[in-house]
């Protein structure tokens, strides 16, 4: 009987904890996301049902390496914002970079759900630029084709 009672506290001590009966949960997750190099950027993750001493880990590139627990990081470009009595731990990610494109993940042991996970793609500003200039120069040719258009029919 001893035994049994012993196995069952260690299952238990490894079970996570609930808050008044009510399992912990994501309620926002973080989103796929596009960033040109050099700006910032914030990916979301909040959590409800949580204790005190729920540790909330952000893991990103490469390879899901270790980024930040709780609210302290040891990135010097990576902070936590938002709200903790609201379970809000946010990553934001000052002056991005291409090291920064890929995977993250929000992880919550105490949640009994899939990881949060969204892909941050960071674009070359260079490149962005180039892209928004096609776009404005398309636009500004149909006009003038338009215009001649009407010009034409009088």
């Amino acid at each position: 009987m001893t035994f049994v009672t012993l196995h069952l506290a260690v299952l238990l001590a490894f079970l996570p904890p609930e808050i008044e009966g009510q399992q912990a949960r994501y309620t926002e997750v973080p989103r796929d996301t596009t960033v040109v190099e050099g700006d910032n950027v914030t990916l979301n993750c909040s959590v409800e049902n949580i204790t005190n001493d729920t540790s909330v880990k952000w893991f990103g590139p490469p390879n899901y390496h270790f980024r930040t627990e709780g609210r302290t990081s040891g990135h010097p470009r990576y902070t936590i914002v938002g709200d903790p009595s609201e379970g809000e731990y946010n990553l934001h990610i000052t002056n991005a970079s291409k090291s920064d494109d890929g995977r993250f993940r929000c992880w919550v042991r105490e949640v009994r759900q899939d990881p949060a996970e969204a892909t941050l793609t960071v674009k070359d500003r260079a490149t962005s630029a180039a892209s928004n200039m096609y776009v404005f120069s398309k636009e500004c040719l149909i006009t003038l084709i338009m215009q001649c258009f009407v010009l034409n029919c009088l």
